[in-house]
């Protein structure tokens, strides 16, 4: 492999980022690294003035800043494999348009992936900040130094940040393969099915919270329930042992039952009678019988969560 071949491809996905944008580059550029990297930024046809800020970074930084600039919205997975396909590195890093890196995050990941060729992605601890980059008193995800496997994709989801995240790059195993709605955690698992995660302890970038597709305002988007109940359905079972699939059911009557509080503090009692008839079908327990208190009093059911949480041991 030549010196000059580009090592990492740090891929920027944005749309509508005109207040973070900017920051979002600066804290790319800014990055020292014994290798060349580049930075490809889909830019999604953006009603604000994201594309122009791209454009002025593309003609100050041509060596380094390859934009894609779409004449028509394609969406935020449509995007996200756009970018990939054009990445020539032998690993990708993903970036959030609205998000930050530290120092050292490229160098540190890339050298983590090149000593640990059994792992297929690396990520970090985060930091976090709201829509105004004020400071958060909470981090994502606080986890311990060491590697993880596919199956902690489905016991600890979600565990860390997309835009902690460097992989290689075999993105023609599964590009394809991904819905147009898919969630960052979809292409985690396939990315996951070709070696482990490791996990760096230290927080290597900047989360900001409340402005992606995860939320509108400050609630859940409806699509993501749906997309983590197909997540799930599509479970792996027959790579893992009984007991394994078993933990996996826990874990996903849990989120179901995540979702129902969520619906019920909204108000909105029938779809949270919806997931939790659906948490009692996945994973039938000793605490099912208190399920027929939380409509009488939604209090039970931040008991019976409080439950699932010490039963999981998490």
């Amino acid at each position: 492999m030549k010196s000059q071949d580009i090592q990492v491809s740090v891929c920027v996905v944005t749309y509508n980022q005109e207040k973070y944008i900017a920051d979002c580059l600066d804290s790319l550029l800014s990055q020292k690294t014994n290798f060349k990297f580049e930075i490809i930024v889909g830019e999604d046809y953006s009603k604000d003035g994201t594309r122009a800020i791209v454009q002025k970074y593309a003609e100050q930084y041509p060596d380094i800043i390859v934009p894609l600039l779409y004449e028509k919205n394609v969406g935020p997975v449509e995007n996200l494999k756009r970018v990939y396909q054009k990445a020539k590195g032998k690993y990708i890093a993903h970036m959030d348009g609205d998000d930050l890196a530290l120092p050292n995050k490229l160098q540190k990941q890339f050298d983590i992936l090149e000593m640990n060729p059994d792992c297929s992605i690396c990520v970090h601890n985060m930091n976090a900040i709201d829509g105004n980059s004020q400071k958060m008193n909470r981090a994502f995800s606080l986890f311990d130094e060491k590697k993880y496997s596919l199956l902690d994709m489905y016991l600890i989801n979600p565990f860390f940040i997309h835009s902690s995240k460097m992989f290689v790059n075999k993105i023609d195993e599964y590009i394809g393969k991904l819905n147009e709605n898919a969630l960052d955690i979809e292409v985690h698992i396939e990315q996951a099915k070709q070696g482990d995660i490791y996990f760096i302890g230290e927080c290597l970038g900047v989360y900001r919270q409340f402005v992606g597709v995860t939320y509108e305002g400050k609630l859940i988007n409806p699509i993501i329930p749906v997309r983590i109940q197909d997540v799930y359905h599509k479970f792996p079972s027959q790579k893992f042992s009984v007991d394994e699939i078993n933990k996996v059911k826990k874990k996903y009557a849990y989120i179901l039952l995540q979702y129902a509080n969520h619906y019920t503090l909204r108000g909105d009692f029938i779809i949270a009678k919806k997931f939790v008839k659906q948490s009692l079908v996945a994973s039938k327990s000793i605490y099912s019988l208190l399920f027929i208190l939380i409509f009488i009093n939604p209090y039970f059911l931040k008991v019976i969560l409080k439950l699932y949480e010490n039963q999981d041991g998490r």
